[in-house]
């Protein structure tokens, strides 16, 4: 797959936002999230699962996975759930008020995040202080933030799936997947049947380069969905992924249209599928796939956003903008689409229209790596404001994770950016000090001229008087 392919594959129907997260907690007497609804494959019948094509039994078997589910070596330790203490009023005020504020939209999260945090300061152990504390910088876009919060709520009420749930995806999109394979890894082994945490543990397996694993836990996953065609389809897609991620397209490829098999109407097995046929080179197939999906699926973003990626490897900026404008209309809230249009539209030469698509991801997520460092570039390389550029990058370096490659970059130009000013005070400073400098020989030079006048009149002058006598 090309450097600019789309960033993430995807294991399953895409919900709205960071895990089960759909609202922050609000009171002690709800503390669980409500999740929110899954725009997946959604059978409404089951049918007996058909067996497994050779090529793919034949390739778990030679890496050590057959079908059966392994009987557990010991009873699982049922993890137990904290009695929380009762919440200090001053924190429990501060707390209300951050949930008023933050009904308010997303320009008053900046506030109702100072208000989640003075009521943590008021009490260290407010489980759902903390935890909406992490899901406000989740939806900010920094989640080394919000992994250290949610991580502080999980210590307090360590019997919150939800909570856990949110820890490890978080972990994941910070790239910190040795942690959240620690998390899943211990929450499974406690809650062995827990399909949706063995398909997270799955992919953060992946992510993380642990395939002999990921190929292990797919096979209990196999085993575990028996009739089920949605928890089917799901483990043949995370198979295929893995396949992906070892470059073993062909069993990639067989193991998704197993998915596709099971049923035709998962719109991000289509789009893996896509993705396979893009690492062949097979950009027209990519493309018929990433369209299929689509249309499965009209608000299904990923699919779009791997169509433009596909329009802008040929130059076609223009169609790219278009497909990445449905994209951000069916999606309003995604801002790695909007990041993907203001490339577009730089691309195209639209630099007003970039500018706002950048500034749009920003308004969704405050500290989005992506945006501000595209806005430096866009003011340091465009539109040549070095102020606004120094500005945008030095926000990502104080918020970005510190893994992430944009922060380096943005140091580098913020030196260059340095380098730049210097260099053109100095040229200021020697142009007006040669300025000076000829305006104060100007001046002397007329002095000068004058008294040699001067002169010259009075030894006339006196020639004059000489003659006479």
């Amino acid at each position: 797959m090309t450097s600019r392919a789309r960033k993430d594959i995807v294991d399953g129907p895409r919900t709205s936002g960071l895990g089960p997260r759909a609202e922050p907690l609000s009171d002690r007497e709800a503390p669980v999230i409500p999740k929110p609804e899954a725009r997946g494959p959604r059978p409404e019948a089951l049918f007996p699962l058909a067996a497994m094509t050779a090529a793919v039994l034949l390739a778990l078997t030679a890496a050590g996975c057959g079908h059966a589910v392994p009987a557990p070596s010991a009873a699982p330790k049922p993890i137990v759930a904290a009695v929380l203490p009762q919440v200090a009023l001053e924190a429990k005020t501060e707390f209300e008020t951050a949930l008023r504020v933050m009904k308010q939209g997303k320009r008053f999260h900046a506030e109702a995040r100072a208000h989640l945090r003075k009521a943590t300061e008021l009490d260290p152990h407010f489980f759902e202080a903390w935890h909406d504390l992490g899901w406000l910088d989740a939806s900010r876009g920094n989640f080394a933030k919000a992994a250290a919060s949610f991580q502080r709520a999980l210590d307090i009420q360590p019997g919150s799936r939800e909570t856990a749930l949110a820890l490890g995806e978080t972990w994941r999109r910070a790239g910190f997947y040795k942690k959240a394979v620690a998390l899943y890894g211990q929450r499974l082994a406690a809650q062995p049947s827990d399909t949706e945490l063995r398909n997270r543990y799955i992919q953060v397996l992946r992510d993380g380069g642990d395939l002999s694993e990921a190929l292990a836990q797919t096979k209990i996953a196999l085993g575990q969905a028996g009739e089920n065609v949605a928890q089917s389809v799901f483990a043949y897609n995370s198979l295929g992924l893995i396949y992906y991620k070892m470059e073993k397209l062909d069993l990639a490829e067989t193991a998704l249209r197993k998915a596709i098999d099971l049923d035709g109407n998962s719109a991000f097995v289509w789009n893996n599928l896509g993705l396979v046929a893009f690492a062949r080179g097979r950009d027209q197939e990519a493309f018929v796939n990433f369209q299929k999906a689509s249309e499965l699926d009209p608000k299904y973003v990923e699919a779009r956003l791997n169509k433009a990626v596909i329009f802008m490897d040929c130059g076609d900026y223009k169609r790219a903008r278009t497909e990445l404008q449905r994209a951000v209309d069916a999606s309003p809230g995604d801002a790695d689409a909007y990041v993907a249009l203001g490339v577009a539209s730089r691309g195209d030469n639209k630099l007003d229209d970039a500018r706002r698509a950048y500034e749009k991801a920003l308004e969704i997520e405050p500290e989005h790596a992506a945006a501000l460092f595209d806005l430096g570039v866009f003011y340091m390389d465009y539109d040549k404001d070095p102020s606004k550029a120094r500005d945008y990058f030095t926000q990502l370096i104080e918020t970005a994770d510190d893994d992430d490659a944009r922060r380096k970059e943005a140091a580098s130009r913020l030196k260059e950016l340095e380098a730049q000013s210097k260099s053109e005070r100095t040229k200021a400073e020697a142009k007006s000090e040669a300025k000076g400098q000829a305006k104060s020989d100007g001046k002397s030079e007329g002095k000068s001229d004058g008294k040699s006048e001067g002169k010259s009149d009075k030894a006339a002058r006196a020639d004059k008087g000489g003659d006479r006598k």
